[in-house]
């Protein structure tokens, strides 16, 4: 029964088809029972997201139910087989193991390092734990992920720095005003990026927006959104004069703020640091105000080259990565490799249980009336002595390396202990 893998990716299937696939919450706890009671799996997690569907499973057999998993998506989402060919992967055993520990490690991610797929994985295994999908093999596969994510974060600079725009325009302002909660925050332009970029400073603890817009609906659309305050745009010059930071994003052809103007605003501002995020395309902001004391700006380009500096730095710790997802996946595999010796360890150590209680109790009685005391000391040393006997053999069982010769040895062992027999 080999952990087994069925899934696409970002890699592997476009976005149109990747959003077919999605399974909502309510649709992975039909799916997880559906696959166990049409016999498909025996345990099964199912992952996914924006960026990938995965079904893992404990399957029945050696057996590949890759072909019986795809026509079950296809069913299930309502989508011509045809539609899915060339799409799906599909791994076993150490190689989905593998795969598990780098998609928790943010290293199988479309950007290497973001913080959200470890939570993706926990919330998916926490999902099919209480519809009673997994079992001890999943339960310990879908925990060691977990670990392994928070270990390689901890470890590496994987996900230290960031790249996205927004995220790296607010660590920016960050490293300016040395923390960011109670700043005060103005909003020029309410477009997608400027939403993104107030939603990651509202995350870093800021509360106070205002947002002015041409359209004052859009603007308090936005506003709404981060409880924040929307004005109409020709209340601008009053506006520029409470906040510590400016996300402009209009579509204005010419500059929203010029130098000469802000030169008027900061002695007004009495200079107070004023932090610029100008992610318009053309410029909002004149480029010379930078030459204003205390004024900071960056745009687009200074953005997107912080991004891919972030991005080289994180990308040259993949290898370290690697390697501890290399490690853990051989820890892994020897726990999963002494698991399949239990099943003989278990009817040994039966028998044998059975053989010493029997002749403990024939020997007791042999021995007379004596004190409880005295039974128990007995007790223990009959257990003591068989726990001995057997420790060696177990611990050379469950550490065999070579599947066919652990196969051979537990083979061995049922046969010379007799351990098939029913009345075991």
């Amino acid at each position: 029964m080999p952990i087994f893998l069925v899934g696409l990716n970002h890699t592997t299937a476009p976005v149109e088809v990747r959003e077919r696939v999605v399974f909502t919450p309510d649709q992975s706890r039909t799916a997880l029972t559906t696959l166990l009671e049409r016999g498909l799996l025996r345990e099964d997690v199912i992952l996914s997201t924006c960026n990938r569907s995965e079904i893992y499973g404990l399957a029945e057999g050696d057996t590949s139910p890759l072909e019986e998993i795809r026509n079950f998506v296809c069913e299930f989402h309502h989508i011509s087989p045809a539609t899915l060919n060339g799409c799906f992967y599909q791994q076993a055993q150490e190689e989905a193991v593998r795969h598990l520990f780098r998609v928790a490690s943010s290293l199988d991610s479309q950007v290497v390092g973001e913080p959200h797929i470890l939570g993706q994985v926990r919330n998916a295994f926490v999902l099919a734990l209480e519809n009673k999908s997994t079992g001890i093999v999943l339960n310990r596969l879908f925990q060691k992920a977990v670990e392994v994510g928070k270990r390689v974060r901890a470890e590496t600079e994987i996900g230290s720095r960031p790249v996205s725009l927004s995220s790296v325009a607010v660590e920016t302002a960050a490293k300016i005003f040395g923390k960011l909660e109670g700043r005060a925050v103005l909003v020029l332009g309410a477009g997608e990026m400027s939403e993104l970029t107030v939603e990651s400073l509202s995350l870093h603890g800021v509360k106070n927006f205002v947002v002015a817009n041409r359209s004052l609906d859009r603007a308090q659309e936005l506003a709404a959104k981060f409880k924040g305050t929307a004005i109409p745009w020709e209340k601008l010059d009053e506006a520029l004069l409470p906040p510590d930071i400016i996300i402009s994003s209009t579509s204005s052809p010419d500059f929203v703020i010029t130098k000469a103007h802000l030169e008027r605003l900061m002695s007004a501002r009495k200079h107070r640091p004023l932090f610029f995020i100008d992610i318009a395309l053309p410029r909002d902001i004149d480029p010379r105000v930078q030459e204003i004391y205390n004024v900071y700006l960056y745009n687009l380009d200074d953005l997107k080259s912080i991004a891919e500096n972030n991005r080289a730095e994180r990308e040259k710790d993949i290898p370290k990565a690697d390697k501890i997802v290399d490690e853990e996946v051989r820890h892994f595999t020897r726990w999963l490799e002494g698991l399949a010796a239990v099943p003989t360890v278990t009817s040994l150590r039966k028998k044998v249980e059975q053989i010493r209680t029997a002749e403990l109790e024939t020997h007791l009685r042999k021995l007379g009336p004596m004190g409880e005391r005295e039974r128990n000391i007995i007790d223990a040393l009959t257990q003591s002595i068989v726990n001995k006997i057997l420790h060696e053999p177990t611990i050379r069982l469950k550490r065999t390396a070579d599947e066919s010769e652990r196969q051979d040895h537990a083979k061995a062992l049922r046969y010379l202990f007799d351990l098939d027999k029913e009345e075991w």
